[in-house]
């Protein structure tokens, strides 16, 4: 994957590698003037050419060598930010089913500090390295035409080094691994805690819950001091094997100068070209330290890369064997698809949920068998009818399956079993994209983003002027909420904090109505508010429902009594359905339902 990740800077990499091989060449023509400069004082004086020629020689491989690590910082910050802004838009891609398994802040966590690791890689030596190998051929060459005995030496203890490093990397890479999953453990961990804040005071959990955090930074202390015990221990393994060699030829060769084997020139270019030798050895050390750590880090980032997209999804059969499968050729484009409200029809529909414990999401029980992962169904061969301009509503206790009902109407899951037709049509044969532009929807926990009114309703629409949006807002009675704090440029803050429940569910209604849609979702848009504004919302509702097939999720049945339709759930299954009357007198679930709210 890093060679995917750098081969949009090929350019600038192979002129980086360029400076490199240009630097690397001024820095080996230094030691044979050195050479020649010494030579001159056994017969009087040294040129005043070469002198000059070496000053510069040095002040052209410091201009090069400043080139080279300016264009190699940008390009790794280039490359962060092309990994980064890839990652994020496959993210946002992702199917739902992928942030049900992951956690959002050790998403995060991988997008934003895991990346950083790949800029560290090439400011760490990637390229230097690679002109490095150059050097030390180099400087190899001309330290054999010069004594091959001492050159003998020096690349034994360069061996011995190398092997080192070689064997000691793979230890670095799965201790950054380790290291990156604590950290993004840690910013899971973090964002939960901020998340639920008040929560944590009311309860007195703070201290519990810095315990917890602190359990985590202690791991990924102990995973970065492992990197920094076997780097230190690499790190000298260069300056050390380059003392030793500096040692033994500074003896060896200080005799064979004296016994005129070889001029003082030789013996002061071959420390040079040793001391030359030193530095590809510390740039290839710090390659493999950066490099390995770059590789765990893709490693992670990886596995939002290659998580399948809803894009591919649609593009694939990602159906059960014997099920209908979507075409590739069927998939729609989203102005192919009609903008009047549709008939909606499951079809013997069944889901499940794959869990890794004995609970299923929706807390319905599972008589398979138990394991660290199986199939807990949700959904049970239920089947409904929903006719055109219609307004049906899904009641029924706790763990029913409704929500999951609205899920699937939605596209974010795909059924185990049976079909989903819009006006007669398998929604399999609609792009997931093209599907959704035809659904207003309001989840139950109705989110908020931090920032303005404006901004949360132009999630919706971002071309809707403020009429248009004062409008909606005075449709659920918020508009004279945010009258006297700033008007449609009022601050929500983060996850709306400054709103209360029925405040953020009624924005999130108010969003669904600014750009009607043939189809409109409702999960519990009711739960939260008080009596007159859910009169409002019932008004606001049935406007909406003038021009769209409606489907809400109640468990506050005066919310729905004035449904087409009211379907009855249990434990999966519709268990019956009918107006309101109807139930009242046919279903004793309904009538216990309706009992206990005070309904008749």
């Amino acid at each position: 994957m890093l060679g995917r990740v750098l081969s949009g800077h090929k350019t600038a990499l192979a002129v980086a590698l360029v400076l490199s091989l240009v630097a690397a060449g001024l820095s080996l023509a230094q030691p044979i003037v050195v050479r020649r400069i010494v030579d001159g004082f056994s017969g009087g004086a040294p040129t005043h050419t070469l002198v000059w020629l070496l000053v510069v020689l040095v002040l052209a491989a410091g201009v090069v060598n400043a080139g080279k690590t300016y264009l190699l910082t940008v390009t790794g910050e280039k490359a962060v930010a092309g990994v980064r802004r890839d990652s994020i838009h496959r993210m946002l891609q992702l199917p739902v089913a992928f942030y049900d398994r992951t956690r959002t802040g050790d998403v995060i966590s991988r997008v934003t500090a895991d990346t950083t690791l790949i800029a560290q890689s090439l400011n760490g030596g990637m390229v230097q390295a690679v002109a490095g190998v150059v050097t030390f051929a180099g400087a190899t060459v001309v330290m054999a035409l010069i004594d091959p005995l001492m050159l003998g030496v020096v690349l034994a203890v360069v061996a011995v080094a190398v092997g080192l490093v070689v064997y000691s990397s793979r230890a670095i890479q799965q201790a950054t691994t380790r290291s990156r999953v604590a950290v993004g453990e840690l910013g899971a961990n973090l964002d939960r805690t901020l998340g639920a804040y008040r929560t944590v005071l009311a309860t007195g959990s703070g201290k519990r819950v810095e315990e917890d955090l602190n359990t985590t930074i202690t791991e990924a202390f102990n995973q970065g001091r492992t990197i920094a015990r076997i780097s230190a221990l690499l790190r000298p393994v260069s300056s050390l094997a380059m003392q030793v060699a500096f040692l033994t030829v500074l003896g060896f060769g200080g005799m064979r100068v004296a016994a005129g084997k070889m001029s003082v020139g030789d013996l002061v270019s071959f420390v040079l070209l040793l001391f030359m030798v030193a530095m590809p050895l510390g740039q290839m050390v710090t390659a493999v330290i950066t490099i390995r750590q770059s590789l765990a880090a893709l490693e992670r980032i990886g596995e939002i890369t290659n998580e399948p997209t809803e894009k591919e999804l649609d593009a694939a059969d990602q159906r059960h064997p014997g099920q209908p499968a979507a075409h590739p050729s069927h998939s729609k484009d989203p102005a192919a698809v009609s903008s009047a409200p549709p008939r909606i029809t499951l079809d013997n529909v069944s889901f499940s949920y794959t869990v890794a414990d004995t609970t299923a999401p929706d807390g319905e029980e599972d008589s398979g068998t138990s394991g660290a992962a199986r199939r807990v169904a949700v959904i049970d061969r239920v089947s409904i009818d929903m006719p055109a301009g219609t307004t049906t509503a899904l009641v029924g206790p706790s763990g029913a399956g409704k929500s999951t009902v609205l899920s699937l109407l939605e596209k974010f899951y795909t059924p185990d079993e049976g079909e989903i037709l819009f006006a007669g049509e398998p929604i399999d044969h609609v792009s997931r994209s093209a599907h959704r532009q035809r659904i207003s929807w309001v989840g139950q926990d109705a989110p908020v983003i931090a920032g303005t009114v404006r901004d949360n309703l132009h999630l919706a629409d971002p071309d809707a002027d403020d009429r248009r949006c004062r409008e909606v807002l005075d449709k659920v009675n918020l508009f004279h909420r945010f009258a006297s704090t700033g008007g449609l440029d009022t601050v929500l803050g983060d996850r709306g904090i400054s709103l209360s429940g029925g405040e953020r569910q009624r924005l999130a209604l108010a969003r669904a109505l600014l750009l009607p849609k043939p189809v409109l979702l409702l999960d519990e848009p009711t739960s939260a508010v008080d009596t007159d504004n859910e009169q409002l919302i019932q008004a606001a509702i049935a406007e909406s429902a003038r021009g769209a097939t409606v489907v809400i999720v109640a468990h506050r049945l005066a919310t729905v009594t004035g449904a087409d339709q009211i379907v009855v759930m249990d434990r999966g299954r519709v268990r019956a359905r009918g107006t309101h009357r109807e139930l009242m007198e046919s279903s004793t679930l309904y009538h216990r339902l309706a009992d206990g709210q005070m309904i008749t």
